[in-house]
Formats: C-alpha cells, sequence, structure tokens
C-alpha cells in the first residue's frame, strides 16, 4: 500500500472519530436542553406550552434562507451546456415514461402520440439500440467478476467458457496482484493494462517496439475523463483559450465553460467535406492573440463528431506542425480510430505523424491522444473504458497529472479491463479468433452500410444538404427552415434548430441532437443523428416526411 493511501486511510480513521465526537457532544447538548424544557413544563403545569415556545425559539435561531440555491450556484456550472443531452433528449426521456404508463394503464395525461417508442438517434450509445456485445471480451469480464472457485478455477470452467478467455482471464487477475476487480488499482491504472495500450499504439503506428513509455499512459473513466482532466492543467487562469472545431463535440465546450477558459472556434469546412484549412487556423489564432487570449491547446477530433469526416495523413501532419510551430499543446481525440468506412481512407494517428516528422525525438511537440472502448466496435459506452498517452509532457507536469488522477483514487478496474482487451484481443491460432475477427466485421460492415443509407438519404431530401458519412457514427446535415420558424423560435427562447428538433420529437418519437448545440455559422441550421439504430432507413423516411409538413405548418 502506499503511502498515500495509508495517509489516506488514516485520514478516514479522524474523520470517523471526530464525527463520532461530534455526535456525542451534540447528543449531550440536545439532551440538556430537552431535560431543561421538561424540567420547566412541569413547573409550570403547562407542558405543551412551554415545549412549544422552546422548539419556536430553536427555530427561530435557524436561517429562514437555503445556502445553495440557483442564485448561488456557480455561474460557470450554471452558463455550461451539453447539448447531447440537452432539451430534446430530457423531453424524449419524458415521452418515454409517459409511453410506459400508458402501457401500464396509469398514465393520467391523456396525450396520445403517434408511435410507441423512442428512437434515440441523439447519442453514439451503440447497446442501447440494439448492438451486440463482442463474446470473446464479455467472457473474459465474466470470468474476471466471477470468483476464481466459480470461474477460472471451476471443474468445468472449458465446458462453459474457451480455454484463450480462461487463460487470458487468469493472466489479467495476476495482473490485479490477486485483488480481482473489486480493488483499487495504481491511480494511472494496472501496470499490465498500460503495457497492452503501449503495445497497441506501436503497432498501429509502426512505433519501435518498447518506445513508449507506460508512465505516459493514464487509464481513465472513458476518454471524457482524461479530457477533462487534461483541460484542467491548461486552463490556468481566465485569460487561457483552446482552440476548438466548428462544429465540435459539446463537451470541450461545456468544460472550458466550467473552467472558466476562452473557447476559441476554427471552422471546418462543410463544402469540401467537413475539410481542415491551415489558413483559418492561422486566422483564430491571430483573433484570439488579438484580444489578449492566451491560446494553450488545441482539439482536434479525427473522425470527426459530429461531422463524419476522415482526416488525410497530411491534414494530420499540417495540424501537428501547426501545434508544434505555435507552441500549442494538441488534444487529439481518436476515439472513432476504428470508425473509416470509405475505400481508400484510413485512420493516421497524430502521434504517428509527430514520430515520422521527427518531432517527437527532438521534444518538439506536446500531444495528448485519447481513445475509449465506447466507439469503434465495440460500443462499450457503460463500461467507462478509455486512455490518454502523454507525449512531450515534462516528467513534473506528469506528477501534477498523477496527483490529480490519485485524487479519485482510480478509474474503475472493469474499464480499466476492457481497454486491456480492445488493445490486445485473442492472436491468430487462438481458439476464439476467427470467431472474434468475424464479430467485429459484422459490426462495421452494419455501420458502413447504415452510414451510406443515413447520409445519402438525408441528403436527397429537398431542402437538406448532407456531407457523406466517411467516418466516426454521425450525419450531421444542414436543413433550410422557414422564416416563420425563426421567428416562432426568437418568441420561445431558443434556436430554430432546436425547435425543428422538437417538433420531429413529438410528431416521430425521432430523438436528435440540434446543430446550434455543437456550433456552427451564422444562419445555418440542421441536426446530428446517429446512425447506429437498425431503424436507420426508416429514420430517414419519417425525417423526410415530418419535414414536409413541419415547413407547410411554418
Amino acid at each position: 500500500m502506499s503511502h498515500q493511501n495509508l495517509g489516506s486511510g488514516s485520514h478516514h480513521h479522524h474523520q470517523t472519530s471526530s464525527s463520532t465526537r461530534c455526535w456525542r457532544n451534540n447528543t449531550a447538548l440536545f439532551g440538556a436542553i430537552m431535560l431543561s424544557i421538561m424540567r420547566a413544563a412541569f413547573a409550570s403545569n403547562a407542558g405543551h406550552h412551554v415545549l412549544g415556545d422552546a422548539s419556536t425559539n430553536v427555530l427561530s435561531s435557524i436561517p429562514r434562507r437555503k445556502r445553495l440555491t440557483i442564485d448561488s450556484i456557480s455561474e460557470n456550472l450554471k452558463t455550461m451546456e451539453y447539448a447531447v443531452r440537452g432539451k430534446i433528449a430530457i423531453e424524449a426521456d419524458r415521452i418515454t415514461q409517459e409511453l410506459h404508463n400508458q402501457r401500464k394503464g396509469i398514465s393520467t395525461s391523456g396525450v396520445k402520440f403517434p408511435f410507441d417508442h423512442i428512437v434515440y438517434t441523439n447519442i453514439g450509445n451503440p447497446h442501447a439500440v440494439g448492438q451486440k456485445a463482442i463474446t470473446w471480451p464479455r467472457q473474459v469480464m465474466a470470468l474476471l467478476q466471477l470468483p476464481d472457485a466459480l470461474g477460472i478455477d471451476h471443474p468445468n470452467a472449458s465446458q462453459m467458457f474457451p480455454e484463450d478467455a480462461i487463460e487470458r482471464a487468469r493472466s489479467m487477475k495476476q495482473a490485479l496482484e490477486g485483488y480481482g476487480i473489486g480493488a483499487y488499482t495504481h491511480s494511472k491504472g494496472v501496470r499490465q493494462f498500460r503495457m497492452d495500450v503501449a503495445r497497441f499504439i506501436e503497432r498501429r503506428d509502426g512505433a519501435e517496439p518498447g518506445s513508449i513509455d507506460i508512465e505516459n499512459i493514464f487509464l481513465t473513466a472513458g476518454a471524457s475523463e482524461a479530457i477533462v482532466m487534461l483541460m484542467t492543467a491548461l486552463i490556468k487562469d481566465s485569460s487561457c483559450g483552446i482552440m476548438t472545431p466548428i462544429p465540435q463535440y459539446p463537451l470541450y465546450s461545456a468544460t472550458l465553460d466550467l473552467l472558466g477558459g476562452h473557447k476559441v472556434g476554427y471552422y471546418l469546412n462543410e463544402e469540401s467535406n467537413w475539410g481542415l484549412n491551415m489558413e483559418e487556423l492561422e486566422r483564430s489564432l491571430a483573433d484570439a492573440e488579438a484580444k489578449g487570449i492566451n491560446v494553450v491547446g488545441l482539439v482536434l477530433i479525427n473522425p470527426g463528431n459530429p461531422t463524419g469526416q476522415v482526416l488525410s495523413s497530411d491534414e494530420v501532419k499540417d495540424v501537428v506542425m501547426f501545434c508544434a510551430r505555435h507552441n500549442i499543446v494538441l488534444l487529439s481525440d481518436e476515439v472513432y480510430q476504428e470508425n473509416v468506412y470509405r475505400e481508400g481512407d484510413a485512420f493516421f494517428s497524430c502521434r504517428r505523424a509527430a514520430d515520422e516528422m521527427g518531432l517527437i525525438k527532438e521534444d518538439a511537440i506536446q500531444l495528448c491522444s485519447f481513445h475509449s472502448v465506447s466507439k469503434g466496435v465495440h460500443g462499450e459506452c457503460g463500461q467507462r473504458g478509455g486512455y490518454v498517452e502523454l507525449v512531450g509532457i515534462d516528467e513534473d507536469v506528469n506528477e501534477i497529472l498523477y496527483k490529480l488522477a490519485a485524487s479519485k483514487l482510480c478509474s474503475n478496474a472493469p474499464g480499466q479491463a476492457m481497454v486491456s482487451l480492445m488493445c490486445n484481443g485473442p492472436n491468430p491460432g487462438d481458439v476464439s479468433y476467427e470467431s472474434h475477427v468475424a464479430e467485429k466485421r459484422a459490426v462495421f460492415e452494419g455501420l458502413k452500410e447504415r452510414a451510406m443509407v443515413m447520409s445519402k438519404g438525408l441528403d436527397s431530401i429537398p431542402g437538406f444538404s448532407c456531407q457523406p458519412a466517411t467516418g466516426a457514427m454521425y450525419c450531421f446535415p444542414s436543413v433550410q427552415l422557414p422564416h416563420g420558424v425563426v421567428e416562432a423560435s426568437k418568441e420561445l427562447g431558443f434556436s430554430p434548430d432546436t425547435l425543428y428538433a422538437l417538433d420531429l420529437l413529438q410528431s416521430t418519437g425521432i430523438c436528435v441532437v440540434p446543430a446550434s448545440g455543437f456550433g456552427q455559422k451564422a444562419g445555418r441550421y440542421g441536426f446530428r443523428t446517429t446512425f447506429l439504430s437498425p431503424e436507420s432507413r426508416t429514420v430517414v423516411e419519417k425525417i423526410r416526411d415530418h419535414y414536409e409538413q413541419f415547413c407547410s405548418k411554418y
């Protein structure tokens, strides 16, 4: 056990002892007060009046104002918005509950909907819309959860689980030092699991074997926790800002709002399939610096969310060089690296770009790369497993980040285990290898087909324009809205595409995210939708029919 953990335990014991003394003192004080009140009551023969007066006197000393109110709560927290689970998603949850009540016969609203369920296309949550878990990782996870006597050491284990799953679970349990996944781990994550991540990156990028230091890898509760950790470190004060793409995943803008940092947007080019333009990056940086903003980081999302584009190796290298030249920390969101659908496209990591350009060897780039088990073909969102790899980050900064990670003790052990299994699956020749590859391929081909169906279908609707979804899990169409919608939304106090998305939900049961929640050029309206649902073809036709009716209404 580390000194830190010992310290934590002592602190806990101290707190417990203090709490016990405090409880005893309060109990004694309360008893003395009640005894005094009772004596006074008997002495006056009007106990209920005296008791009432004393209680009133005690209560009168308590302030009637609540400390935590909407007026006293953090302004940054109030300002923060996360559109993916915003107004439309909240309304979808309310309707889902109402439909449930109607089926149970306990609804009192009398509202009838023209659909029997909500199609949640607002969030990249594959298993929630029918994607099946990949078998082999779940078999290993089941064995990790089971006590040895019921799992890896059970005499009939080989009749229930393949031998390679049993052996991997045994190896992972040894890596967990015999404590299993019910115990805290190292605050950076289990050492062997971080080694699996390091070897995965080396194979992916063609890096020299053994060149990645596992002390530069943190296992986290999804990529989101790692992103927030690095942004927390970067925003030193209110003068700092981070460059984010427009459109962008709302986690970045929400976190900047919470930290009090500046959002420095750079526009992606919709007409060139949401491509990157280096002149736009230079413009954005210059404008921010002219306003006195200290630009400390740049977010690159590749493949794109919500835009679904895949950057070429040259585009990635341009961004890496831009950050190196301007001394900006590059935050590379690569959680969709397995989701590349168009022939000829390939994922090219920022780390590989930096390595090939000699920037890593010369210590000339600071790069933080993020990945997750939630996307790709695993889709294990609920497991909350992810990692960040640090490049060019000094040891003393690494220690501060470790302190931040240690303040949460560790990320959840099952999530760490799933990261290990994502990065290190069954090997060729293992009994599960062929079936594992086949399952992953089937999921990938399904995503690839629905990406084409959704993007082409939406683009074919008059009044819609949708770029091809060549990667990730989303389409981000532009929608022409009548002037009446714009005027009506002003009266209601929210964006025109929020009004559109709300009407779409209430009319069809399809839950999308208004494009305004991701950022877009002035005068553009639209939404983000996933293509995860097996109902994707039906979704397109319902959106088509609704749009005609919606435009007629306004």
